[in-house]
């Protein structure tokens, strides 16, 4: 701030000292010098001392003008510079935003063909799971009906085996007497007999 306040205030008395040598040069004759008769004359005077008094505040405050003019064209240079860039930016920035805004109707309907992929794959997978459990349960179903089938016959054959041997033994019961009872006996003594 004060940086600034030094340039300006040289160029404020520049200016006020400038307005002030054009009025004292355009007042009436109030001991002016010359001739106030010849209106050229007078003329010529005010203009000379208006020469003067420029000479004088260009000599005392030349360089500061120079100086801040030279430093503000640096810094509007900058400015105009700062401002180009940030415009080059900004341009950039919205060309980008442009281009994937453009590229949004694409990306979606790329990310819904993805999805409806994954979708389909995962409802094959699902429906040959199923055909697979399927075929596991029928099977293990027609397992389990074998299964059955042999325990029933299993069953039914000792059943008829136990009827056949309940009616051989009636049948052998019924008609056997009590000699051939002795006679198997014996026969059954013997042979266990032999053998040890």
């Amino acid at each position: 701030m004060m940086k600034k306040l030094n340039k300006i205030v040289p160029l404020l008395m520049f200016l006020l000292l400038a307005v002030a040598a054009v009025c004292l040069a355009s007042s009436g004759g109030e001991g002016g010098g010359g001739d106030e008769s010849n209106p050229v004359w007078t003329m010529i005077w005010r203009t000379f001392n208006f020469l003067i008094l420029m000479a004088l505040l260009w000599k005392l405050l030349g360089d500061k003008i120079k100086v801040f003019f030279g430093d503000r064209r640096v810094e509007i240079a900058s400015m105009i510079e700062e401002a180009d860039k940030a415009k080059a930016d900004a341009e950039k920035e919205y060309a980008e935003y442009k281009q994937k805004l453009a590229n949004v109707d694409k990306d979606i309907q790329e990310i819904k063909e993805s999805i409806m992929g994954e979708l389909e794959g995962e409802k094959q997978r699902i429906i040959d799971e199923g055909k697979a459990a399927a075929e596991r349960i029928v099977a293990q179903a027609k397992w389990s009906a074998e299964q059955e089938v042999l325990k029933a016959k299993n069953d039914l054959r000792n059943q008829v085996i136990d009827m056949a041997g309940d009616m051989a033994a009636g049948l052998v019961t019924n008609s056997m007497t009590a000699d051939d009872q002795k006679r198997l006996l014996e026969e059954y003594l013997d042979k266990v007999g032999k053998e040890h």
